[in-house]
């Protein structure tokens, strides 16, 4: 889809996996290394455990971080620090249409504004911890630290214990996605205009879509939601989503929702026929229940019980008979699964999911984590191995690649000036700053999380989203806290979530039952560039709407079909992103050392997987801006969230090692963790915990903490000893942050040069001067609720910036808006995007 590409790649491990989607997508991206090679190739894991043999160039090849996210990719190396190298990469930016870096502001090794006078449709994308510009812009930080900094890690962990980091290190990746979606939407602008633009990437902000948006929770007047292992804490009461089995562990999205109601109600059939449970208890009205739990009228203990009564049922089974029976019965249910199960799971194999690569270093083949999405019309490319060491130093890229620049910023339909915009209309004149998707026309048919956001950041940056909605089956995010305090007046209309996830989309009410709405839905199609749907797998078909069916309405249509497990293999798996979580590979590797499984916070993949589905669906367009033709895509959630784990999964399939739960601890970096802190008690939120993460990552960083600590004596501590001794110091640093408030920590230990942060749950993210600096929690009026407050986009862009207009629509909210704009196009009159500011 991307082959008329050429992408620059100047990030280190932190920003890798974005020139790999790219690559993945067809564009020819150049890896610029330093001469010692990029930082992933010394990261463990090793193949075979060997960072050091005897042959020293080894070392540069068999690091699985390179391994992972360098596939595909021609290795160059250039010493950025001196006027030679600097030079080849000017020479290599000229001919590029995108270069992707990582660091922090001032740390660049590139002149930006003579990169964009010699190249004026140059796309730069930056990834930083905080963003470009701002009081915390220039903080040291890591994986740690930014998940403390993100609302994300106070969420995560067992409630009497630390804040727990993800299981592998994923903070940067989040970022990295969405540094690959922001070239892809500055690339979409530039078709039209001509021109290049910086796009800002933000890890913290990025990390912040990890908390499904609770960290606005006190802004919409809501307690704040609180860490519970493997469950959910409302506040008014818990549940939990781990259960044990006979063999290990299951989750099970136990829930009492409107929207999820039923499948309980299955569950606990189930258990009363096996004598489980009593009749009373089966036949419970959960809604009713939910209802109880959070006006009170119902204790909180009889989630409690009903919990008890699960553990008793699943822990006289196997996993592979809990499954099989969940399956069959429509029970939200699955295996926790180990990294070995996740390697020899058949649906995986089914869907062809894996590339088989033979890296030079290796005896034998190894399968790595393969094609993000299914492309129907222009499938993803399979990567060969990572590139060895300045493998293509002795080569002239624009020779030697696939043709890139021969058809880029000249010829190419995208370059400076020659394409028609997203929506197939004439270019702009140069200059012209319209949003970056102005014009393109989407059909919005998701629901809950990972849909939703696909379609929630295409309306950010312009797009014209129509959401079809049928309140017979609301939308979960509908049933999901936070609440307004309005939202009994106003019931399925209150809830912050489903605001944050759909703002800026148009809305619609339709009933496919009924014929008249049926054919309103066609014309949608007719009118529309894009389609998005979250059903299940095939549901779309079996309502009469399948890809082929809307092709033959609308040829140029480009179908995204998300979904937990895709539309074709041997699972059938309706339901959240906790399942995904759970059945491949998240949740286990997410756990104190001994410990129950506690995955990250929430249905993880439905907040990874909309950056996949996004990347797809730009590609997409941009490939039938060439071709004229649409295509469908099939997002699996679990197939494209698994490359945020892909070195652990290479650490299992190459060595056979199966992950072993860490806590806070790192593999390379000494000491690491979570340190508790005095309350605050001018802060209701940190009435019961407060905390700071602290991440040593080099000698110099460990010395000024020795130093911190009055204990000059273990200031020489190699980082080896650091890993020796990690109780004692953790002992050490605990003893010292505990009389102090989080906030004063942080700041004195930055001052030094030190990564740290204090772990900001919803008021201090609402509070982070960081994020205000970078306005990315925006106050829209809601029609009905007034003023509500929604986060900004994932990424800013520097000549198109995004706008924020509206909270996600109430139900009909803009039916005269969309009949007005179907009519017009089925009169042939130019569409001009409707405001989702309006009310019909």
């Amino acid at each position: 889809m991307l082959s008329p590409y050429r992408v620059i790649d100047c990030t280190d491990e932190r920003g890798q996996l974005a020139g790999f989607l790219l690559a993945q997508l067809g564009a020819d991206v150049v890896l610029v290394e330093p001469p010692g090679g990029t930082p992933a190739r010394h990261l463990p894991p090793f193949a075979g455990d060997r960072p050091d043999p005897a042959a020293g160039r080894a070392d540069t090849e068999r690091g699985l971080w390179h391994w992972a996210y360098n596939r595909g990719k021609r290795s160059v190396t250039a010493d950025l620090s001196t006027p030679a190298g600097r030079a080849r990469l000017a020479a290599l930016a000229a001919e590029a249409d995108v270069l992707l870096w990582t660091g922090r502001p001032g740390e660049e090794p590139i002149d930006r504004p003579a990169l964009e006078a010699a190249n004026p449709g140059l796309v730069i994308v930056a990834l930083t911890p905080f963003g470009l510009h701002g009081p915390k812009a220039s903080w040291a930080a890591t994986d740690l630290t930014i998940g403390a900094a993100s609302c994300s890690m106070s969420l995560t962990g067992e409630a009497e214990l630390p804040p727990l980091r993800w299981g592998s290190p994923q903070a940067w990746l989040h970022g990295a996605a969405d540094m690959a979606v922001a070239a892809l939407v500055a690339l979409q602008e530039r078709a039209r205009s001509g021109r290049g633009q910086l796009a800002d990437v933000s890890a913290q902000v990025s990390c912040l879509q990890a908390s499904f948006c609770y960290a606005i929770n006190r802004a919409w007047q809501w307690p704040a939601m609180r860490r519970s292992g493997d469950g959910i804490d409302f506040g008014v009461y818990k549940i939990r989503w781990t259960y044990p089995a006979l063999d290990g562990e299951v989750s099970i999205t136990f829930s009492f929702g409107a929207a999820l109601a039923h499948y309980t109600v299955n569950l606990f059939r189930w258990i009363w026929e096996e004598g489980g449970c009593d009749e009373a208890t089966r036949d419970t009205d959960f809604i009713a229940l939910n209802e109880g739990l959070f006006d009170g009228s119902v204790p909180p203990s009889e989630a409690v019980r009903l919990g008890e009564i699960v553990t008793r049922f699943t822990s006289r089974h196997t996993k592979a008979h809990l499954a099989a029976e969940a399956a069959r019965r429509k029970v939200l249910l699955a295996p926790i699964a180990t990294l070995a199960e996740v390697l020899d799971n058949d649906h995986l194999a089914h869907r062809r999911f894996w590339d088989d690569v033979h890296n030079p270093e290796a005896d034998r083949p190894h399968r790595h984590p393969g094609r993000f999405v299914v492309a129907s019309d222009a499938p993803l490319r399979a990567l060969g191995p990572a590139p060895r060491l300045g493998s293509h130093d002795d080569t002239e890229p624009a020779v030697a690649g696939n043709g890139a620049q021969a058809a880029g910023n000249g010829a190419q339909a995208a370059g400076n000036g020659a394409g028609p915009s997203p929506d197939g209309g004439a270019p702009d004149d140069a200059g012209t700053d319209r949003p970056a998707l102005d014009g393109l026309r989407v059909l919005d048919l998701a629901w809950s999380v990972a849909g939703p956001y696909v379609g929630r950041t295409l309306a950010d940056f312009g797009a014209t989203v129509v959401k079809v909605e049928n309140r017979g089956r609301p939308d979960l995010t509908r049933t999901t806290s936070p609440f307004h305090p309005r939202n009994t007046e106003v019931p399925m209309e209150g809830s912050g979530l489903f605001a944050n996830c759909n703002a800026g989309k148009l809305g619609i009410e339709l009933d496919l039952g009924d014929p008249d709405d049926r054919e309103t839905l066609w014309d949608l199609v007719r009118w529309a560039d894009v389609m998005v749907e979250s059903f299940s797998a095939g549901a779309l078909d079996r309502m009469g709407f399948g890809y082929e069916a809307l092709r033959a309405a609308n040829p140029r249509i480009i179908l995204l079909s998300s979904c937990l497990p895709g539309q074709t293999g041997t699972l059938d798996m309706p339901g959240l992103g906790n399942l995904t979580t759970a059945l491949f590979g998240f949740t286990t590797t997410t756990r104190w050392p001994g410990r129950s499984a506690c995955g990250p916070f929430g249905a993880y993949t439905d907040i990874v997987s909309p950056r996949f589905g996004l990347a797809a669906l730009l590609a997409a367009l941009d490939h039938r801006r060439r071709t004229g033709r649409g295509q469908h895509l099939d997002l699996s959630q679990a197939e494209s969230s698994m490359h945020l784990q892909a070195p652990a999964l290479l650490d299992a399939e190459v060595n056979g090692r199966p992950f072993e739960g860490r806590g806070n601890r790192d593999l390379v970096l000494a000491p690491h963790g979570v340190y508790r802190t005095r309350l605050d008690s001018d802060d209701p939120e940190e009435e019961t915990e407060a905390w700071v993460a602290i991440a040593c990552a080099d000698d110099t960083q460990w010395t000024a903490v020795a130093g911190w600590l009055g204990r000059s004596d273990l200031a020489l501590l190699t980082v080896a000893e650091r890993h020796r001794r990690h109780d004692e110091l953790d002992d050490l640093i605990t003893a010292r942050t505990t009389g102090l408030d989080a906030t004063v920590v942080q700041d004195e230990l930055q001052a030094m040069g030190v990564a740290a942060h204090r772990v900001q749950n919803t008021a201090g993210c609402l509070s982070d001067p960081q994020l205000a600096h970078r306005e990315h929690y925006r106050t829209v009026e809601h029609p009905l609720l007034g003023p509500v407050v929604v986060e900004g986009p994932r990424f800013r862009l520097s000549r198109t910036p995004a706008r924020i207009t509206a909270p996600g629509p109430t139900y009909n909210q803009h039916e005269a808006e969309v009949r007005r704009l179907l009519a017009e196009s089925a009169a042939g009159d130019p569409v001009t995007p409707a405001s989702p500011t309006r009310t019909a």
